[in-house]
C-alpha cells in the first residue's frame, strides 16, 4: 500500500526506535514563519442588503509540536478587511468601495468587534495534534481558543504538505466560530436590514520551519 508523502513525513516525525527496540513518541517542534504565513477570515452577509467581507492578518508567533502542545498567537492589530488581496483570498470580488472598507475596519476593530485596543491578541493553545482517523494526510488539532477575552474549546482539521525546501512543511486548516460565543456583536445597520452573519470562517496557511535548539 502506498501512503501520501505528507503522511510519511509526519509518521517519521512521530515514531523513533528506542535503545530497547521499542517504539516511542518523539516531540518534534516547528516554528511558524510568521512573515510567510497568513490568516484569512470570511464574513458572510446575513441579509440581502448586507455585504460579505474578506479579512487578512498575521500571527505574531506560533509553535506546532508533533507529539506535544503548541500555540498560535494571532496579532489582531494586523487584521485588515476588504483590501483586494483580503477579498480574493476568501473567494470574493476584489472590488470594494474604499470608504465602505474604512467603515468596515473601524467596526471590526471597535469595541463590539475584535476590540483590538483591549484584546490585541487571540490565542489558540494547542493541546494535541494527531493524524485524522479516517482521512490520510489530514490531522486534527485540539485545544482552546481565546478571542475577545473569551475562551472556548476548538478543534481544527488541517492538511500537512511538503514544500520545495528540505524540512520545511506547510500546514493548512480552517475552522468556524460564532461571534456571539466570544462576546462580540455581529455588525448591523438600517434597523437590522443589513447585517453580517454571526459565523466567521477562519483559515490558516502556515509555513513551518524546524525549531533549532
Amino acid at each position: 500500500m502506498r501512503f501520501p508523502r505528507s503522511f510519511l513525513v509526519v509518521l517519521s516525525l512521530l515514531v523513533v526506535q528506542t535503545s530497547h527496540g521499542q517504539e516511542a513518541q518523539q516531540a518534534m517542534a516547528y516554528q511558524v514563519d510568521t512573515e510567510a504565513s497568513q490568516i484569512s477570515i470570511k464574513v458572510s452577509s446575513a441579509t440581502r442588503l448586507g455585504h460579505a467581507h474578506g479579512v487578512l492578518g498575521k500571527l505574531s508567533s506560533g509553535k506546532i509540536v508533533f507529539g506535544g502542545p503548541g500555540e498560535l498567537v494571532f496579532d489582531m492589530k494586523t487584521f485588515v478587511a476588504d483590501t483586494a488581496e483580503a477579498r480574493t483570498s476568501v473567494g470574493l470580488d476584489a472590488k470594494f468601495s474604499s470608504s465602505d472598507a474604512a467603515k468596515v475596519n473601524a467596526n471590526m476593530r471597535g469595541a463590539e468587534g475584535f476590540n483590538v485596543k483591549e484584546y490585541p491578541t487571540a490565542i489558540f493553545a494547542v493541546n494535541s495534534i494527531r493524524p485524522h482517523a479516517d482521512k490520510q494526510g489530514s490531522y486534527v488539532l485540539e485545544g482552546k481558543f481565546t478571542l475577545h477575552g473569551v475562551t472556548n474549546p476548538l478543534q481544527i482539521e488541517a492538511t500537512l504538505e511538503q514544500t520545495g525546501k528540505s524540512g520545511v512543511l506547510r500546514l493548512r486548516g480552517s475552522f468556524k466560530i460564532l461571534q456571539t460565543k466570544y462576546g462580540m456583536k455581529p455588525y448591523s445597520a438600517l434597523g437590522g436590514l443589513a447585517r453580517v452573519a454571526d459565523e466567521l470562517l477562519i483559515s490558516g496557511n502556515l509555513l513551518l520551519t524546524p525549531e533549532t535548539k
